[in-house]
């Protein structure tokens, strides 16, 4: 197979040709640009925290303990500074030696033309693009790595050395501390071992991973980091009732890889296309019927086990953020690599190329996305409309300043039957950024009646808006509503309020409360002053 796999190899190298174009996208910002642990290059940080301790994203304790990606970032930012093009690169090679070691394992099951077949599904689907083109997803793609690796030491000899052993051990270490999912490594090789009929000595080739696993628990326990996030009782009910359209989503992503998306949710799962989710049914419905070939019964059991194993371990964080996207099929692949190619194998000649320039085109078709979050987001309201995407969207317009687009991005996520509450707030706050008070009144009152809850950033906006447009007693509504508004433009207004009305003991209380690092009494000269100069003020206004 050595001729096949370095044409996959390249082939794969070209399909993403255009990864140089990508930009840091989304989780990429906090986690690698504004990340403080990777500036100082402290292993000690590195290897002491939560994933996302040091990062842009304030204290934040996810429950992900992934120090060797950490560091992978920490050597990139050494080498590349902040260009991207260095970072997906490094991302690249990492997709290409899981995809080399998943090609060994499967030449020893199955043969090299059916191998071949299934490195290619796990090389070019276009599902995997994602996890190869967002750089934060790297730890799915070096986790791979490690465990194909540590799982090919281990794949021929009956009776391992010493040495094989400790290698194996490393190598599950290290998968362990690029991400979670690789505590499944155990199960993982101890049904292909049971499968393939390596019953004899099985627990002696299972201690290395056992081990491996072991360890990393080890360690987390002793630091006190990275405990398991525990889905809320809401989640896990959510999952359960979307449980059904959720696998008939993730079949279809295989079998019809077009649109991609990485933000899906199970709040909008309903408005998936019925029939996707249909397709999807269908083909987990053959891939279990599957099962009646009697010459490779085994290996289509154990492409099965695989499959619903890893698919099974990314149920527990969309439980618990009730989001996920194409990343969560990266490893579930590995599985239907192996059930097509046990099932499709002898035709392998026919499948590769079928597989391979489809997927080429879609991956080229696909990375433009990436370019930057705009495009990301663009990308994911084009094919998964749902409000969640709209307001992340919004939230991106906001940050370059395209205040009237972001309006429309925030209007749509809270149109239509379902709203998303978490746009409430834009609706306000893009009109009032845009200078556009009294419009941001109308759309306060109107997404008020669409069932917006009591939110104190809108609380906040609609005072302010009140008070710039003149009608005060509106103004002193909306700011005394409670809760209060986290970034206080409503006490700015009560302010304003007290000093208008000549109650000079309450504006001196609340002048000398005043917390925030932006002078009081210059927002309030300025909402009760000229208007101009007020909507200036509130547009530069945090």
């Amino acid at each position: 197979m050595g001729r096949g796999l370095i044409l996959l190899l390249c082939l794969t190298v070209a399909a993403y040709s255009g990864l140089w174009g990508a930009g840091f996208v989304w989780d990429d910002i906090p986690l690698i640009v504004e990340n403080t642990a990777l500036a100082e290059a402290s292993l000690v940080s590195l290897f002491t925290s939560d994933l996302w301790a040091h990062t842009g994203a304030g204290d934040v304790a996810s429950g992900y303990y992934r120090p060797l990606v950490l560091l992978s970032f920490a050597l990139d930012r050494a080498a590349f500074g902040l260009d991207p093009a260095g970072y997906h690169l490094h991302s690249l090679l990492w997709h290409l030696f899981a995809v080399a070691g998943l090609a060994y394992l499967l030449t020893d099951l199955l043969g090299r033309g059916p191998a071949l077949l299934g490195a290619a599904l796990f090389a070019l689907h276009p599902a995997q693009s994602e996890v190869v083109v967002w750089i934060a997803a790297r730890n799915d793609l070096m986790a791979a790595a490690f465990g194909f690796a540590a799982m090919s030491v281990m794949w021929k000899k009956l009776q391992p050395s010493w040495g094989r052993s400790f290698i194996a051990i490393l190598l599950v270490t290290f998968a362990a501390l690029s991400k979670e999912t690789a505590f499944v490594l155990p199960v993982m090789f101890g049904a292909a071992e049971l499968v393939r009929g390596r019953r004899d000595g099985l627990w002696v080739r299972l201690m290395p991973f056992i081990v491996g696993v072991g360890l990393v628990v080890a360690l987390r326990t002793v630091l006190g980091l990275g405990a398991a996030v525990v889905p809320s009782a809401n989640g896990w009910l959510l999952l359960a009732q979307s449980a059904l359209d959720l696998i008939g989503l993730s079949g279809a992503a295989v079998v019809t890889p077009w649109p991609l998306s990485s933000a899906r949710d199970l709040s909008w799962i309903e408005r998936a296309p019925a029939w996707r989710v249909q397709v999807g049914l269908l083909f987990v419905a053959v891939s279990v019927l599957s099962l009646r070939l009697r010459e490779q019964r085994g290996m289509v059991a154990l492409g099965l086990i695989w499959a619903g194993l890893l698919m099974a371990v990314t149920w527990i964080p969309i439980a618990d953020k009730g989001g996920f996207g194409d990343r969560f099929l990266y490893w579930p692949m590995a599985g239907f690599s192996i059930l097509l190619a046990a099932t499709a194998g002898q035709y392998w000649r026919v499948f590769v190329p079928l597989i391979a320039l489809p997927a080429v085109f879609i991956i080229q078709a696909r990375l433009p996305d990436w370019q930057d979050d705009e495009a990301l987001w663009r990308a994911a309201v084009r094919d998964v409309p749902t409000p969640t995407n709209a307001v992340s969207l919004g939230h991106t317009m906001m940050v370059s300043g395209r205040y009237l687009r972001a309006h429309v991005s925030f209007v749509g996520s809270i149109a239509g039957p379902t709203i998303d509450v978490d746009g409430c707030a834009g609706v306000v706050g893009s009109a009032m950024r845009a200078g556009l008070a009294g419009h941001a009144l109308k759309m306060g009152l109107w997404a008020e009646a669409r069932g917006c809850p009591p939110q104190g950033g809108v609380h906040g906006w609609m005072a302010t808006a009140a008070a710039i447009e003149e009608d005060w007693d509106l103004a002193a509504d909306w700011a005394n509503r409670l809760p209060a508004d986290p970034r206080l433009r409503d006490v700015v207004v009560q302010a304003a309020l007290a000093r208008r009305s000549g109650d000079q003991a309450a504006y001196e209380d609340i002048l000398g409360a005043w917390v925030d690092s932006a002078p009081l009494e210059a927002q309030v000269d300025a909402l009760i002053g000229r208007r101009e100069d007020t909507a200036d003020a509130v547009k530069k206004s945090p």
